[in-house]
């Protein structure tokens, strides 16, 4: 089972696809998802797994991972042949420049280029001394000496998507994960297997699973899908910024190898209590490691769900990753498990008498 999660993760974690560019990450989910149940895909390139299990007279359970990475958009060319482009999502800027990166043109072909990074050997004093600057500044290089060259050559043009170049690789003595786009594809290979997990088995409620697309630029796959799935109840996967490196440890909540996260609150949202509270002491009497997170920033589909449909009670259930919405992302397998354990576990455990006292 192990060696088959690590291949799904493999290939959704290379998988090219920033917000609104979602469809190889999707070619992905329906390669693995497919024999589990129905699928449908939305002009959002939401997709959605209705299980083959469901009657259509149950309440329904919406399962949540979104598809997308945070990404760059090319938008325009300098004379001097460099690309000037726009952040996709909320990146941490201090680990861009010196990046590999991949654009991809309009005939589809992948272009390698590196976030430019100026030489020290350049700099003024006050710029060997600042640490200040912004994205709309940087330049990416292909290796072009004019924008003649860039458009024609490379076809490069405004609207070209990027992404990082960074190829995923395991540490299976280690029980380690290193890859990009951890968030949220760790959520999205978590939701898969549980769907894996779930198979033939009878539930009290329908189960459907989400891969929402643009979570990164403002939660919006979701607030298209939560209309159209209509749940009752819902868990949302993600891959969430693990916080036990530079952290005090009595203040360190998202820690690598303690299990998954289960959020309280963060600025978007403040997670329903008693939902909370049922799936701590799920967790706890299944065996399964759970941190608990109380946020003062950061954001996630849960708060677009959680006032949907006249209001759904949500979890949010995520993996710990070291530096995400960066280039190089970190992550333990085991974490990956017990996420799936406990959403497993959550599912069998949810009837319609425990969501009504939420």
């Amino acid at each position: 089972m192990a060696t088959d999660c690590i291949e799904l993760i493999r290939e959704l974690s290379d998988a090219f696809g920033p917000s609104g560019f979602e469809d190889d990450v999707l070619s992905v989910i329906r390669k693995y998802a497919g024999r589990f149940g129905r699928i449908e895909e939305d002009r959002l390139r939401n997709l959605y797994v209705y299980r083959s299990e469901n009657t259509g007279d149950k309440p329904v359970l919406m399962l949540d991972a979104h598809s997308d990475e945070v990404g760059l958009m090319v938008q325009a060319v300098r004379p001097n042949g460099t690309v000037k482009f726009l952040p996709l999502g909320g990146w941490n800027k201090p680990s861009l420049p010196g990046s590999r990166m991949l654009i991809r043109n309009a005939e589809g072909k992948l272009i390698t280029g590196i976030v430019a990074a100026k030489p020290v050997h350049f700099m003024t004093a006050a710029e060997k001394e600042s640490t200040a600057f912004e994205i709309a500044d940087l330049s990416l290089d292909v290796g072009a000496v004019s924008k003649a060259e860039t458009e024609e050559l490379f076809r490069i043009a405004p609207g070209d998507s990027i992404v990082p170049l960074t190829e995923f690789r395991y540490d299976a003595e280690r029980g380690l994960l290193f890859g990009k786009a951890f968030d949220c594809r760790i959520g999205c290979a978590a939701l898969i297997e549980t769907l894996s997990r779930l198979s033939g088995r009878e539930l009290s409620f329908d189960v459907v699973a989400v891969f929402s697309s643009q979570e990164e630029v403002g939660e919006r796959g979701v607030q298209a899908a939560v209309k159209k799935v209509s749940p009752d109840i819902a868990v949302c996967f993600e891959g969430c910024p693990a916080d036990d490196t530079f952290t005090e440890p009595w203040l360190t909540q998202t820690a690598l190898r303690r299990g998954p996260m289960l959020r309280h609150m963060d600025k978007s949202v403040i997670c329903n209590p008693r939902f909370m509270r049922w799936a701590t002491d799920t967790a706890k009497q299944s065996g399964i490691p759970v941190q608990c997170a109380v946020r003062e920033g950061g954001g996630n589909n849960g708060a677009v769900i959680n006032i949907s449909q006249g209001a759904v009670p949500v979890i949010v259930a995520g993996v710990p990753v070291r530096y995400i919405h960066s280039p190089n992302c970190i992550a333990a397998y085991s974490d990956f498990e017990n996420t799936v354990r406990l959403a497993v576990r959550l599912a069998e455990n949810m009837t319609p008498a425990v969501t009504d006292s939420f």
